[in-house]
């Protein structure tokens, strides 16, 4: 058996879209059929995570906001020549928070310790808060490979739990307060994914209850990005906003559609990408989405009323054609030759309408990345964030000139964001470590998923329990464990737990 697993030195989106698709080529059926995925599942309660790990997971949060303090305080002393001061105040102390290696990777080029200390400085001086605004957490994609489901689970709560270190952090050192605004921003994306709007929601609405768990209102929002920006702009402004997307779209399509070739992804793209830089972007795009997007053509085979939620995204048959979609995207379509397939649910499915559904798939795919850069590109010429909030300190998971870049994971899988992954606890030399790894990934390594145990379905637990009821009624993983060797007191442990 072939196994390829990622390079975890990600120098890109595009390097990693165009590894998961390698990791997918040479590992073509090795995700878990569901027989298999039922058999190897492990269940524990939701009182257990409720009552359980996350008491320990609050308190490992308390730590690290203290010892990240201090570290603050430490390294405004030792850089104080570089801010040009006699003595350290708090906006220099500030300025080293938003340094700190352990959620930062901020690079000088793109804004230095001064710039970031003299922002703080009049925002304080405004009696202002100090409000950090990332754009994260849109959706978790339909993708089979990347996923068993599209709720929130572990890693979303490991990454607001780092939103609320960061945040509490300054606070304690503001006079003024700090809140960290996550702006969920699905819908603006919508525009180019298709994701079904009521998943987009739910997502939200799942985040929100992660949020109350965890009791860090106080500093951490979240906010419906198109709900945000529309609501801060003016009518008109906000209409102009919708035509220069329209517009921008339209520039895209006339510019560079004649150049795509449906049947020669990489040579076409290629070509596309040494133009110019919106070219460039546009590559970029493609390979970064096209594992992401809503595929109607698929998902549609199926009669989804007669069907669960798993039954419908994640069968066999889905995950047999989606990996063979993706396995082939190197390939000349025209000149590639499908097998007729014999699938699980479907039935019979002939070649010729293999290559039909895989054809209207690629055309999505591009349709979908001339959007993305086109609502990206929108936001960025109209400085839509900064008009609404013109004090807003922008954290980006990219970074880019005048921003800060927030590690928003791990140091090990700083370009992997929690919506396009699955949780997972790996268990190592007596020590936990969290990681965020691609569905495929993790199956790959025979790693087990740990599903919520068996909830009544009534209005009280749908209220207590919130996503844990969802995920228990969906049979989505909360995370993957690497062993189940005394499992639950292993989870219980978390002055074991590495987070970072």
């Amino acid at each position: 058996m072939v196994v390829f697993m990622l390079n975890e030195d990600k120098k890109s989106q595009i390097s990693s879209g165009h590894r998961l698709i390698r990791l997918v080529q040479f590992n073509e059926k090795k995700l878990y059929t569901n027989k298999e995925f039922n058999a190897k599942a492990i269940y524990i309660s939701a009182d257990f995570w409720l009552h359980s790990f996350l008491p320990n997971l609050k308190i490992n949060i308390s730590n690290n906001i203290s010892n990240r303090i201090s570290a603050a305080i430490s390294r405004a002393r030792k850089n104080i020549k570089l801010y040009d001061v006699d003595v350290i105040g708090i906006p220099e102390l500030i300025s080293e928070a938003l340094f700190d290696t352990h959620w930062y990777k901020v690079k000088v080029q793109h804004i230095s310790r001064l710039e970031l200390r003299d922002k703080v400085l009049s925002i304080i001086n405004k009696n202002q808060k100090i409000q950090l605004y990332l754009p994260i957490l849109s959706r978790k994609p339909f993708s089979p490979i990347k996923n068993k489901g599209t709720l929130p689970d572990l890693s979303e709560l490991h990454t607001l739990a780092r939103c609320a270190e960061a945040a509490y952090t300054i606070n304690a050192l503001s006079p003024t307060g700090c809140e960290f605004i996550i702006l969920a921003d699905g819908f603006k994306y919508n525009r180019a994914c298709g994701t079904p709007n009521s998943e987009i929601e739910l997502y939200q609405l799942c985040l929100k209850y992660w949020m109350n768990i965890l009791a860090i209102h106080d500093v951490v929002k979240l906010e419906n990005y198109e709900n945000w920006v529309n609501s801060g702009l003016s009518e008109e402004a906000a209409l102009s906003r919708e035509i220069h997307f329209r517009n921008k779209y339209n520039d895209l399509k006339k510019e560079y559609d004649l150049n795509f070739n449906i049947n020669k992804l990489d040579e076409s793209l290629d070509g596309i990408a040494k133009s110019n830089e919106i070219g460039d972007q546009l590559r970029f795009t493609f390979w970064s989405i096209v594992s992401s997007v809503y595929y109607q053509e698929l998902f549609n085979l199926f009669d989804a009323d007669s069907l669960s939620f798993i039954e419908h995204y994640y069968n066999d048959d889905i995950q047999e054609l989606y990996s063979l979609y993706l396995t082939s995207l190197n390939l000349c379509i025209h000149e590639h030759f499908y097998p007729d397939l014999s699938l699980n649910k479907i039935g019979y499915l002939p070649s010729k309408e293999v290559y039909e559904i895989f054809i209207k798939m690629r055309k999505r795919a591009w349709e979908s990345a001339m959007k993305y850069v086109a609502i990206s590109l929108t936001d960025r010429e109209l400085n839509s964030l900064e008009v609404v909030k013109e004090s807003a300190l922008k954290l980006t998971i990219h970074g880019k000139k005048g921003e800060i870049h927030f590690v928003s994971t791990t140091k090990q899988d700083v370009n992997i964001t929690a919506q396009h992954c699955c949780g997972g606890l790996d268990f190592e030399r007596g020590n936990t470590k969290l990681s965020f790894k691609y569905r495929l990934e993790r199956e790959l390594k025979n790693e087990i998923p740990i599903l919520i145990e068996n909830l009544e379905d009534t209005p009280y637990n749908r209220a207590k329990y919130g996503n844990f009821f969802l995920l228990y009624i969906r049979k989505q993983p909360i995370c993957y464990v690497s062993n189940v060797t005394n499992l639950k007191k292993k989870l219980m442990s978390m002055s074991s737990l590495h987070r970072e």
